[in-house]
């Protein structure tokens, strides 16, 4: 222990040391005394505290100043006169006297609202009077004192029964009283909190420093009264705890300095807010406004959320909060209080914001009529905080926090500011929701997007549809051939360069038979014909045929089309003839080009569906679709791939849901429902395929009402909820349904929602049912299925659908488009056995396939391993190299190099 306080000696009480710590107390104490004298006029109840404060600081400032004096003597100028020096620190021990008695006034003037000396007070100022004039008294008289053995014993003796009667008879008492007021007196928060920390970090410690300083315990050997190295750490340790205390102290309010409680800590309140913000721009109605308060209270300023409540006023509320007839207890006293005197008015319209612990403090110091009703109000309603929501300068509502609702913590500036600002946004958007639909303003917004959307998709069709007829305007050839019985004569080099194959002896290729019916047609009628077919490369050729009267020929030409051309013909069979921009996308684009090999006919049934089936695959409306059960998920497919979106997530529903199981699927679920401590939930399926998925559900009329009415909500407004949750979330996925009962039924029943029925309704798809569709449109339909699944072209004579063929096929009609497709495959391939060409002929990989991207992938075959873009598809489809070898029919040691290379684990 001994070599320890040598140590502790030898570091604080060096005296260089020692008189930087007196100098930096001295300056510190001067800038608190300049701030404190800087301070504007305070109320009246402060006056006598500020001037014992006043004098603590003063005498202080004297001590310290005496300490550096006799440093600067023994370091400094060892030949100042002793008689200055001493002379020096006996007026310091005077205002020593002045400091603890005015320190003692202090702390106890503090705790009083309306302080006055009493007896002992007056009787310990008395007693201080007799010691600070003794040590004037000595200073003056003994003023030629010229070393230290001059000093006179008596003052040694007043020095030692001052420094027992400070201690004690003066401290201790005065520190009592103030302790017991603060436990039993009713007094404001905020003066406890400045109470506890004068007594415990600055009185306490004074107090022990120098009752060490002055009567040392002998614990170590040597150990003298004026040792520095006591009075150095003594120093150090108070200067910081002042300067602890003076930060504190003056964000608490002292002595009602500053008007509200401070705090210095750096907020980012724009990254605190915003989330805030957000959701308050997203609020409909009025539940999710009490929800949204609640949440911002706990996540800023650190409030339960049940302790906060936001109230409407009644003449004021919206209409879903209409349904009381009376007003609560709180809501009584609030209109009461509401409809008090002007000046009550005035001060919420000037501050914004009622809080109780500041308005508790300023009471007790500065007590008025308007405080004592503002504390009175608060405590009747048992309120901390209380926040007027203003519109127009008229309350519409407010928000009460409960009384103790954040223990041990006060509402600093920059919190107070906060919940102002909040409530400034919160009173505009209560404004919307009274006098503006809002619900109908997000909904036509979401409608505005999604015309948006649509528009531009047309715009994109238009240019594609463009580009192909300008592909071929600068060098348009227009070929000529003669047709005389039964030969055709190419009149000039176009028509053998549009026309590559030998006419005459290829009869059986798709060109020459359509060659070949325009100019039997011509022959037969006597009249000009047109046809569109393609080239052997998949480009529109126009066939027209005329009669050549003279020579008793048919004179065809054969040329590109122009946009007159594709439209022309099938005009006629369009319901709306302002859609023929659609016609021009069906016959022009890739997007149309796929609609017709799902379904390859154009009479004037299906033509109209196809245009409707391409206007809705450019939307992303949610879409309810009506079709034979094979041909759903091949249609949704296509829609899917039309609207360029990655991901399609099928959802069926094999019977009633029971249960929150699909709801928390789609939806997700509030984290506070149901999720064991420790688990991490599921994303929900509206926040996977955000912006980039489909989600196809099937058999809607399996949900139940709760769920339809969530997804009604979304398919409306374009926000969803968590399963038991309030909190908004966007989300863009695009919604497809089936079902496969009426819906309208349902609904009139009671069985189905209906807002989803209504919803969906607005956007749907029904296709012609096959079975009432004539055998010349089901004849067209076989012959282009059959055209599709022959990849070559050289034995498609051979493999011709015939009539008896189609009246075959036909006479048990498949009731969907896809069992339409295996029976027209079924027959190709009895063909060609029949034929013996089993081995020669080559089918198209793709054309059981219904989904585009794999539909391109089938037909490459291990091309396909070569593109790192289709091989990503796949494994995103497959998630197994064994299912992507066996359907691009290679080895998987060459799929499991090509994923090895793409990096696909």
């Amino acid at each position: 222990m001994t070599t320890l306080f040598n140590l502790l000696e030898s570091i604080l009480g060096g005296l260089p040391f020692l008189i930087s710590v007196n100098v930096i107390a001295f300056t510190l104490k001067a800038v608190i005394l300049a701030l404190f004298l800087s301070q504007k006029s305070q109320p009246n109840a402060t006056k006598r505290s500020r001037f014992y404060l006043l004098l603590v600081l003063i005498g202080s400032m004297v001590e310290d100043s005496a300490w550096v004096v006799k440093l600067i003597q023994f370091l400094f100028v060892p030949t100042l006169d002793y008689r200055i020096q001493i002379t020096w620190i006996r007026v310091a021990w005077a205002f020593s006297v002045i400091q603890y008695q005015a320190l003692a006034l202090f702390v106890e003037s503090l705790a009083e609202q309306n302080h006055s000396l009493n007896l002992r007070q007056k009787i310990f100022v008395s007693i201080s009077s007799i010691f600070t004039f003794l040590f004037f008294a000595i200073a003056l008289m003994n003023i030629n004192c010229k070393t230290p053995s001059d000093r006179p014993p008596f003052e040694f003796i007043v020095q030692q029964v001052y420094t027992l009667y400070a201690l004690f008879p003066l401290m201790l008492p005065s520190l009592f009283f103030t302790i017991k007021k603060l436990h039993r007196v009713p007094m404001p928060s905020i003066l406890k909190k400045q109470l506890t920390i004068i007594i415990q970090l600055l009185i306490l410690p004074r107090l022990l420093s120098d009752f060490i300083q002055f009567y040392p315990f002998g614990f170590f050997p040597g150990y003298i009264t004026s040792s520095y190295a006591v009075v150095g750490i003594s120093t150090t340790l108070l200067t910081t705890i002042i300067f602890y205390c003076a930060r504190r102290m003056t964000g608490l309010r002292f002595l009602n300095f500053k008007n509200h409680v401070q705090t210095r800590t750096k907020i980012s309140f724009i990254d605190s807010f915003k989330d805030t913000l957000a959701q308050l721009s997203q609020a409909t109605n009025v539940r999710e406004l009490n929800h949204i308060t609640q949440n911002f209270f706990k996540q800023i300023v650190h409030i339960p959320a049940g302790k906060v409540t936001l109230y409407f006023r009644s003449n004021n509320a919206p209409h879903a909060n209409q349904a009381k007839n009376e007003l609560s207890r709180i809501e009584t006293a609030v209109e009461t209080f509401l409809s008090s005197p002007l000046e009550v008015d005035q001060y919420l319209n000037q501050t914004h914001i009622l809080i109780y612990d500041e308005i508790d403090f300023t009471n007790f110091y500065d007590e008025t009529d308007l405080n004592k009703s503002l504390v009175s109000f608060l405590e009747s309603i048992n309120a901390d905080i209380f926040i007027p929501i203003y519109k127009n300068e008229t309350i519409i509502a407010y928000i009460i926090v409960d009384r103790h609702a954040r223990l041990n913590q006060f509402y600093s500036n920059v919190e107070r500011d906060e919940m102002v600002v909040f409530a400034s946004y919160l009173g505009n958007i209560i404004n919307l929701l009274q006098h503006r639909n809002l619900e109908n303003l997000i909904h036509q917004e979401k409608e505005l997007k999604e015309e948006l959307y649509q528009k531009h998709r047309e715009i994109n069709q238009y240019k594609e549809s463009i580009r192909s007829f300008l592909k071929f305007t600068k060098h348009k050839e227009i070929g000529v051939i003669f047709y005389k019985q039964r030969k055709f004569i190419f009149g000039n080099k176009s028509a053998k360069d549009l026309i590559v194959i030998d006419i005459n002896n290829q009869d059986g290729h798709p060109l020459t038979k359509a060659l070949r019916q325009v100019a039997q047609q011509v022959e037969e009628y006597k009249s000009p014909q047109l046809l569109l077919t393609s080239d052997i490369h998949g480009n529109k050729l126009v066939i027209s045929g005329m009669p050549n009267l003279e020579r008793n020929n048919v004179i065809l030409t054969v040329h590109y089309p122009d946009i007159t051309d594709v439209i022309t013909k099938q005009l006629a069979g369009l319901k709306d003839p302002s859609k023929w921009d659609y016609l021009l996308y069906l016959e022009t684009t890739k997007q149309g080009q796929l609609i017709n090999q799902l379904i390859p006919a154009s009479s004037e049934s299906l033509l109209n569906f196809k245009i409707l089936l391409l206007e809705i695959a450019l939307s992303k409306k949610a879409l309810l679709i009506d079709m034979a059960q094979d041909d759903l998920l091949p249609t949704v497919e296509l829609i899917h791939h039309i609207s360029m979106r990655e991901t399609l997530h099928v959802l069926k529903l094999q019977g009633p849901s029971k249960g929150s199981e699909v709801a928390i699927t789609l939806f997700g679920a509030n984290p506070l429902y149901g999720i064991k401590s420790g688990n991490v939930p599921p994303k929900p399926l509206l926040e996977k395929l955000d912006t980039i998925g489909t989600l196809f559900i099937e058999n809607i009329h399996f949900l139940d009402l709760e769920t339809q009415e969530h997804l009604a909500e979304f398919i409306k407004y374009g926000f969803y909820r968590a399963y038991k949750g309030n909190q908004k979330l966007t989300s863009d996925v695009r919604i497809i349904c089936s079902s496969s009962v009426h819906l309208s039924r349902l609904s009139q029943e009671g069985k189905f929602s209906p807002a989803l029925f209504e919803e969906l309704r607005k956007t749907s798809l029904s296709m012609p049912s096959l079975l009432t569709l004539s055998e010349m449109e089901l004849g067209e339909i076989v012959q282009g299925y059959a055209d599709q699944a022959i990849k070559s072209q050289d034995f498609k004579n051979l493999l011709e659908i015939t009539d008896k063929d189609v009246s075959k096929l036909l006479s048990n009609r498949p009731a969907s488009l896809q069992e339409f497709k295996k029976k027209v495959q079924h027959l190709l391939v009895h063909k060609s056995k029949k034929n013996n060409i089993t081995q020669e002929i080559e089918f198209d990989p793709g054309y059981q396939l219904t989904d585009p991207d794999l539909i391109q992938a089938a037909r490459l075959g291990k091309y396909a391993l070569r593109d790192p873009q289709i091989m990503k598809m796949l494994w995103n489809k497959f998630r197994n190299q064994n299912k992507i070898a066996a359907f691009l029919g290679v080895n998987r040691s060459s799929v499991n190099r090509r994923c090895k290379e793409h990096n696909f684990e």
